[in-house]
This record gives C-alpha cells, structure tokens and sequence, in this order.
C-alpha cells in the first residue's frame, strides 16, 4: 500500500490530490509531522507544487463549486484521524456524481463528512465568544486558547475586523501557532519550540482582568447556579483560558 506524505499545509494536500486521485488502489495520505515509517507501506514524499494546488483549487471551485472546497478546507483543518483520506474520497464522489451529492445523507463518506465540518464550524463560532484578552502594553493584547481544531485561520476575520485599533495576539498552544495583527495587517505563524514556550509563559498583570473576575462574582446568584445547563454551553475543556472561570 502506499503512503503519500505531505507538508501538512493545504496547499500540499491539494497537490497531493493531484498526484492521487487516479490511484486505484487503497492509499494513505499522512502530514509529514505524523509520519511513523512502517514496513507494510511505500513512503512517497509529495513536494508541495503551488501551479498543482492552483489547478486543484480552480477545478474544484469553478466544476463543483465553493461549498466542497469549503467542506474539505475544514476537513482539513479537523485534523481528526484520515480526514485527508476521506477529503480525496469526498472529492472524487463529488466529481463523479456532482454536487448533488451532497444530499445522500444515507452516504457514510458524505455522513462523516457533515459531522466533521460541523463540529469544526461550531468550535470556530464558540471562540468568537471564548477567546479572553489581556492587556500586555498599549493597545497590545494577548490572548491563550487550545481548541480542538485548526480553527485559527477562520477566526482571523472575526478579530481583525472586530479590533482592528489593536494590536493582538491569538496563541494557539496545543498547535504552536500564534495569530498576530498590527492595525494593518494580520498573519499566521508557527512557532518554534523556545518561541512557543517563551509566548505561553508570558507573565500577565492585568487590572483588567481582575476587575472582570470580580464583576462576574458580583453578578453571580448561587441560587440559581446551574452547572449542567453551563457545561453545555461553555464545555470544561475551555474553562482553563476563561477569566471568569478562574479564581481570584
């Protein structure tokens, strides 16, 4: 069996989409990052081509239409287990039966498909509400999450329009990744390893920040505390980055 391997970017899974499609024959595709060597598969490295990736993505948006590639752009940034494997095999239904695929929700690949693109859409729209800033110089904040997904790149629009007057910093510490803007514009950097632990050790000394404590404990009724209707709609894995659920 064959396994494809790539640089884990998206513009080398569509080049790796390129160089895969007419395979016959089962395959795997792996981002070089979880790579493990196995004896029962042959490794081949798929150099990212960027006029490859433009061919795939033109194809896809004008023969199909934006909604797949925006399905397999977050399958993509689910980084859940296969999910580029089941993106090429979405993909190749897609070009086979159309668009209207989509509406064969009898269909496993199409099932796993919705499921896996809402969840990575309803994690994006939770952290437009769940990211908490502090302030670390004028009009500079920085702020820690770590979602379950790559939800980075989608929330980039949300918080360079929402602030833009500010400096900022998204950093995402299970990815080691950071979301930086500068009131004029915004990029997506992966750190190094000193970098990320230097970032995420940063020392914050915010007013702020325990003002909004104490304001949240001010308006609290325990009476009406109701902690399964509030791990609905704030799940504790979230609770470590959120100001109003630490202590003062």
């Amino acid at each position: 069996m064959k396994e494809f391997i790539y640089d884990g970017s998206f513009e080398g899974l569509l080049t790796c989409f390129f160089y895969t499609y007419s395979e016959k024959d089962s395959l795997h595709i792996t981002r070089t990052q979880l790579y493990t060597p196995n004896l029962l598969f042959e490794p081949i490295s798929i150099t990212t081509e960027l006029d490859k990736f433009e061919r795939v993505y033109s194809s896809i948006q004008t023969k199909l239409s934006y909604s797949v590639l925006k399905n397999i752009y977050y399958l993509y940034l689910s980084e859940w287990d296969n999910c580029d494997l089941l993106a090429l095999k979405y993909l190749k239904l897609c070009y086979q039966y159309g668009t209207s695929i989509n509406l064969a929700k009898h269909n496993d690949i199409i099932v796993s498909v919705d499921n896996l693109v809402r969840k990575v859409s309803h994690e994006c729209h939770r952290f437009t509400g769940f990211v908490r800033f502090s302030e670390i110089g004028p009009l500079c904040f920085y702020a820690q999450i770590e979602p379950d997904h790559h939800i980075l790149p989608l929330l980039e629009q949300h918080f360079t329009s929402r602030f833009s007057d500010q400096n900022f910093i998204i950093h995402d510490l299970k990815r080691k990744t950071a979301l930086i803007y500068d009131q004029s514009s915004s990029y997506l950097k992966t750190l190094t390893e000193q970098e990320n632990t230097l970032l995420g050790s940063y020392q914050i000394n915010d007013n702020f920040e325990l003002l909004f404590k104490a304001f949240y404990d001010s308006v609290t009724i325990p009476e009406r505390a109701n902690p399964r209707l509030q791990k609905n709609f704030v799940p504790t894995r979230y609770w470590k980055h959120l100001t109003e659920m630490s202590t003062l």
